[in-house]
């Protein structure tokens, strides 16, 4: 028969027991978290789209609670900690999740970079993390670039000297009861001025509606990845890297009426308006390594064999860096 614990012993039992269990429980809770280091170009939603493949304020507000350490987490720098609750949730739930909201993300910034709500009031300073909606518009000055992400990882990237306003964010008017029933995004993007690398993934084998309009014709993806420049004088030129991308024109232009300078005036009559013009209805669908350009006349070239210029080759290769690095944490 064995012998019975002392009372001495009990109580060193209770003790060392007291003593361990926090440190079982701290240990237990570190597992729980997925420590990332920032880098440069970091921001707490980059992180969570890479990690998570979406962002939203009940995230961000998870997040918040699970980095106390940090003061502000639209404030971080290379170097610091942050920690993620691990993904335990099914992947079929991440992606009902990506699909609760119709939003563009900022997730990264650099230079001079504003934006305005509603179309309406004066142009702010962004912030890290901050959401846009419809009728939003954001502007890069110069040196200056930005980049907004979707929900289910699509991205659009403002080049310096761009001028965008989101003009369309939608998904289904009724949540989807199951992740394979989620409705894909739908999403219009004007661009009047700039330079802009668009990357379109599809949720489930379905393929987002993401258009970008131009001055005088639109491109509707198809494929992935492209990127599009407007001049000032509204020539644009559209290049594709991955997939296809169907451009289209038509509709109308306005345009001053021919044979007056701006501000002339005929005598005592009134200076006719700008004339609005029906452009004829084209399509042209580019390919994967072709580009197509629209004349300021809204007159489209023949799709070609894609060049990127010298000068243009350093916000490729950053476009298409930021692109695997987006996609690294979920292989």
């Amino acid at each position: 028969m064995s012998p019975q614990p002392s009372h001495f012993s009990k109580r060193l039992l209770v003790i060392t027991c007291f003593l361990i269990l926090p440190l079982i429980f701290s240990a237990s809770t570190q597992i729980s978290y997925k420590k990332f280091i920032v880098r440069r170009g970091d921001t707490a939603s980059y992180l969570a789209i890479r990690y998570y493949g979406f962002f939203n304020d009940s995230l961000f507000a998870a997040l918040k609670t699970a980095n106390a350490h940090i003061k502000d987490l639209n404030r971080i720098y290379p170097g610091d900690s942050l920690l993620f609750p691990l993904r335990s949730v099914p992947e079929p739930q991440l992606e009902q999740l990506r699909t609760a909201a119709a939003q563009a993300v900022l997730t990264f910034y650099e230079g001079p970079v504003k934006y305005r709500r509603g179309g309406k009031g004066e142009f702010q300073n962004v912030t890290p993390n901050l959401f846009l909606n419809p009728n939003d518009e954001i502007q890069t000055q110069a040196k200056a670039r930005a980049e907004l992400v979707l929900d289910n990882r699509s991205v659009i990237r403002l080049a310096a000297n761009s001028q965008l306003k989101i003009t369309k964010l939608v998904r289904a008017d009724k949540p989807a009861t199951t992740a394979q029933s989620a409705q894909p995004l739908q999403a219009q993007f004007d661009l009047s001025l700039g330079s802009l690398w668009t990357r379109v993934n599809k949720l489930f084998n379905r393929q987002p509606k993401v258009d970008v309009k131009f001055p005088t014709a639109i491109a509707g993806v198809q494929g992935t990845v492209y990127r599009a420049t407007v001049a000032a004088d509204s020539v644009t030129n559209v290049r594709v890297y991955e997939g296809a991308v169907e451009v289209r024109g038509g509709g109308a232009l306005f345009r001053p009426q021919p044979g007056l300078r701006p501000g002339q005036v005929q005598g005592p009559t009134q200076v006719p308006g700008p004339q609005q013009i029906t452009l004829e209805a084209w399509v042209k669908l580019v390919e994967t390594q072709q580009q197509i350009m629209i004349g300021k006349d809204g007159r489209p070239s023949e799709p070609n064999r894609l060049t990127d210029p010298r000068a243009e080759q350093d916000w490729v290769r950053w476009n298409q860096q930021r692109d695997r690095d987006l996609d690294a944490e979920r292989q």
